[in-house]
């Protein structure tokens, strides 16, 4: 099945994100970092006065990776369940047929197929299966929390 797929860059890797997983793209905003966060997990930004949170894709797909400055044209990728991926560019829109993936590159499940492009395989990621459901109640816990944050200084 023919499906529109956002190509981003993050770092060497060039990965497609379902169009329909996709709320909006946004340029770098200011990311607040409040300490304790889960390495993943790299701060929040404030949209429409509340806080989404920002993570890392590259080390939710492999956790040994080695974090490095931010570029300031890199974007934010909203999703639809309000949760933001730093990437370090949001390449383009393609459409196309997703391929099998080698059960062994499959990176938890969070990688489903292999898109190709006419500049080279992109991976096809499952927005949905990038957190496991104890770390999205987790990420829930830690938004409630900066909302809270947000309030209390706002307030005074």
């Amino acid at each position: 099945m023919t499906a529109s797929f956002l190509i981003l860059r993050v770092g060497d890797t060039r990965l497609a994100l379902p169009m329909a997983a996709v709320r909006e793209v946004l340029p770098l905003l200011p990311i607040d970092t409040p300490p304790g966060l889960p390495r993943p997990l790299l701060g929040f930004v404030t949209l429409q006065g509340l806080p989404v949170p920002v993570l890392a894709p590259h080390l939710l797909l492999d956790p040994q990776q080695q974090t490095g400055p931010v570029d300031l044209s890199a974007h934010l990728v909203r999703l639809r369940d309000d949760v933001c991926l730093l990437v370090d560019r949001a390449e383009d829109v393609a459409t196309g047929d997703v391929g099998p993936l080698d059960p062994g590159h499959s990176l938890n499940d969070a990688i489903t197929g292999e898109l190709a492009l006419p500049d080279g395989t992109v991976h096809v990621v499952a927005p949905d299966r990038l957190l496991l459901d104890s770390e999205r109640a987790v990420l829930a816990e830690l938004t409630a929390v900066a909302a809270e944050r947000r309030s209390l200084w706002t307030a005074a």
